[in-house]
């Protein structure tokens, strides 16, 4: 069965990385590798969330919306490191320069906004998705508690939430940190620059931890790490990557139920609780202080988030509304693995 792909737009792939970045422009084998790399993954990109094959990925899979939601899928699903990400988005964006000086005078207006887009470091002070009250519960609920390890799961979740601290703050927590007393209840946190603040829990949570405490601290060590994992030399404080892996169960339990919940990273809860606290009318202040913030200026984030939502909602209503005419498809009878060869992503 002949198969179709965009032969204009691998043979244009072939000529930049094997001709214009080495021979033209001189630039060094690591630079021609990680462009060579950032196209193959932006291909598997195209791949995993969007469905396509290696045949329906074309020149109308360059443009800026693309990228930048390329640029989220590394960050908050493969939990690439900022400076990762921001060098993939910057071979695109320079091969989508090439394309632009390359291609018809009705696409360089397409691929010039690919070069537009925003590098990580520059949008540092965009707040990332948050969820709703509705969607908190939905979490909430996703958990089995009747499971020793997922009431474990849920304790950790709701603490994240309900304190609003840094996931590394609840990892660095030992039982000798909590003070339970009906109204006064509250965990010492150390925060950024090794300083430490009281962070204040709500009776609701406290009745779970309290709970949680009589299953997994029976011997009431001080010492202990409130969450911890078992290991041969004892309990161990829990890693980065075991708290991204629970959060990211139960988000994409919550995801087959409702299609919009965010993707889960390392401070959801704490984003989600600090927006619904300023939603509240909590004053700008004593947020900034239940969040450890050094600068007020840091939690003003919050402050503009309402009216960022309503511009991405427009932004999105708009989205795909003008649409680019199709390159003309040439019919071959070649498997992907062969395409990436035949044109230098191999």
């Amino acid at each position: 069965m002949n198969k179709n792909y965009d032969i204009n737009f691998f043979e244009l792939i072939k000529t930049y990385l094997c001709e214009y970045l080495p021979l033209i422009r001189r630039r060094s084998s690591s630079t021609v590798k990680t462009s060579r790399e950032s196209i193959n993954i932006f291909i598997a990109y195209q791949e995993e969330v969007k469905h396509k094959t290696i045949y329906d990925i074309s020149f109308n899979s360059i443009t800026a919306a693309e990228i930048t939601a390329f640029g989220e899928w590394l960050l908050n699903e493969k939990y690439r490191k900022t400076s990762t990400v921001n060098l993939r988005i910057s071979r695109l964006k320079t091969f989508a320069r090439y394309i632009a000086e390359n291609c018809s005078a009705d696409r360089i207006s397409q691929f010039m906004k690919v070069a537009e887009v925003n590098k990580y470091s520059d949008i540092k002070g965009k707040l990332p998705n948050s969820l709703s009250i509705e969607q908190i519960k939905l979490l909430f609920s996703m958990p089995n508690k009747a499971n020793k390890i997922e009431f474990r799961d849920y304790c950790l979740i709701t603490l994240m939430y309900d304190s609003a601290c840094r996931d590394e703050e609840i990892r660095n927590l030992k039982l000798g940190d909590l003070t339970l007393a009906k109204d006064r209840n509250f965990i010492r946190v150390l925060g950024k620059g090794s300083k430490s603040r009281l962070a204040t829990v709500t009776n609701e949570e406290a009745g779970v931890l309290e709970q949680y405490i009589g299953i997994f601290h029976i011997d009431k060590n001080p010492n202990n790490y409130l969450f911890y994992v078992s290991t041969r030399p004892g309990k161990q404080k829990m890693s980065n990557d075991n708290t991204l892996r629970i959060q990211k169960k139960y988000s994409d339990r919550a995801k087959l139920i409702d299609s919009n919940f965010p993707h889960s990273y390392n401070h959801l809860m704490r984003h989600s609780r600090s927006q619904q606290l300023y939603d509240a009318n909590m004053p700008l202040p004593t947020l900034s202080d239940i969040l450890g913030h050094s600068n007020i200026n840091t939690t003003r984030i919050y402050a503009s988030a309402s009216m960022n939502k309503k511009r991405d909602a427009i932004n999105k209503a708009m989205c795909g509304k003008k649409k680019v005419l199709d390159v003309e498809k040439i019919k071959f009878n070649l498997d992907k693995d062969t395409i990436k060869k035949l044109y230098g992503l191999k």
